[in-house]
């Protein structure tokens, strides 16, 4: 006799399955009690921001999910974890919202962001002393061993391969729990979703929402000392937003030309179209310089990104841009031109990085660009004087030191 043929049999089930949620109800409130009653500056911080979320039973979705508004989970999920590693689940999905994982998915593939947003999380939180389920994705381990740490939930979709990558840090294999109603959640330790309703400006207010609860947040923190060291860099990270480097690169550029439209130079971007549009006066724009580290830490899709970026600037002029490839010395020249189409940068060379050969190699070739604009991580030899020319430091990856001159700005994937 089925259960459904047999009522006693239905009331059990329906029984047995209330009590895991009640249970799981208990051990949820006991995770958010631990950081509550917590007298580091970790814990005040992540309870601060864990009692925005209000916890709703979700049998469908797997692990737990958050869209910035709703903590679902799955209580046999909530009733298989350890109570350490609750607490470092609550505190996955709480930096999911700090960070704003929820509203800036768009059109991405959303089990391929929640890995990426997996990613960009769970070190932080091992680092803070978290402890997170066995199937959580690590930077570095496993299935991901090539993947650097540090990066942001955009650069590490960007990195990854279709179809995204289960298993624990051990590789792959291992089957991570997904959720069919609340999202997929590879990595099993809390997915983000959506929220469910709103407009977009809607789900902008409710970012900038989060945005000001992280720095309230930081602020109840410090009476309890100091946050852990990643968390302290996330914080820092939400309080001042990244600048549109694609803004600053078209400033820096601009800024040596002339800017009058004339129907008299056309603008040769789309001349290879079949288009004849006007172009922008550039008599003073000259030569552009454009200097490729290729120690092997700007990838290809750095390279894509930046090259659009380039291209979208440079086409708009009546100019040359002269494209170094190097590593400690000048491997390959590569010249373009306005109407030459999109520009493809296509690297040669490894190793280490030096920056004096590129203005060594301008001096001896005799040219004098209006500006050098330099792709790198900033690992690398300086010249030991400043150059007579503006320079702009597009950098990719962890480096925050300053460059000793010049003008810097940090190139993202997204």
């Amino acid at each position: 006799m089925t259960t459904a043929a047999d009522p006693f049999a239905a009331l059990e089930a329906e029984a047995a399955k209330q009590a895991v949620a009640e249970a799981a109800a208990k051990r949820l409130a006991t995770a958010r009690a631990k950081l509550i009653l917590g007298r580091d500056a970790k814990s005040a911080f992540f309870a601060t921001l864990a009692l925005r979320l209000t916890s709703e039973v979700d049998w469908a979705c797997g692990t737990m999910a958050t869209d910035g508004r709703v903590l679902a989970y799955d209580p046999r999920f909530v009733t298989g974890l350890s109570p350490d590693e609750l607490v470092g689940v609550l505190a996955h999905e709480v930096m999911h919202n700090a960070l704003a994982h929820p509203f800036r998915r768009g059109a991405r593939d959303p089990a391929r962001w929640n890995e990426a947003c997996d990613l960009a999380v769970n070190p932080l939180l091992l680092a803070a002393g978290f402890v997170l389920p066995a199937s959580r994705f690590v930077p570095g381990e496993g299935t991901y061993a090539a993947l650097p740490a540090g990066k942001s939930a955009d650069e590490y979709y960007a990195r990854l391969a279709e179809p995204p990558a289960t298993g624990g840090p051990g590789g792959a294999g291992a089957e991570s729990p997904r959720g069919d109603g609340g999202g997929p959640d590879p990595g099993g330790c809390g997915g983000v979703t959506e929220p469910a309703a709103g407009s977009p400006a809607a789900r902008e207010q409710t970012a900038a929402a989060w945005q000001v609860a992280v720095v309230q947040a930081e602020q109840v923190a410090k009476g309890r000392g100091e946050l852990p060291a990643g968390i302290a860099r996330t914080v820092e990270a939400v309080r001042r937003p990244p600048v549109d480097w694609r803004a600053v690169l078209r400033a820096f550029v601009s800024a040596t030309a002339c800017n009058d439209y004339a129907w008299a130079r056309p603008n040769r971007r789309f001349l290879w179209q079949g288009l004849y549009l006007p172009g922008l006066r550039s008599e003073e724009l000259g030569d552009v310089v454009i200097a490729v580290d290729t120690s092997g830490s700007v990838g290809p899709t750095e390279l894509a990104v930046f090259a659009g970026a380039v291209d979208d600037v440079l086409s708009a002029f009546d100019c040359v841009a002269t494209v170094l490839y190097h590593d400690t010395e000048v491997q390959g020249v590569q010249t373009w031109r306005s109407g030459d189409g999109p520009l493809v940068l296509a690297p040669v060379g490894g190793g280490g990085t030096a920056h004096a050969c590129v203005f060594d190699w301008l001096d001896r070739a005799g040219v004098s660009p209006a500006c050098v604009v330099c792709l790198t991580d900033l690992e690398t030899r300086f010249p030991d004087r400043p150059p007579g020319v503006p320079v702009l430091w597009a950098v990719v990856g962890d480096n925050t030191s300053p460059p000793p001159f010049g003008t810097s700005v940090r190139v993202t994937a997204g």
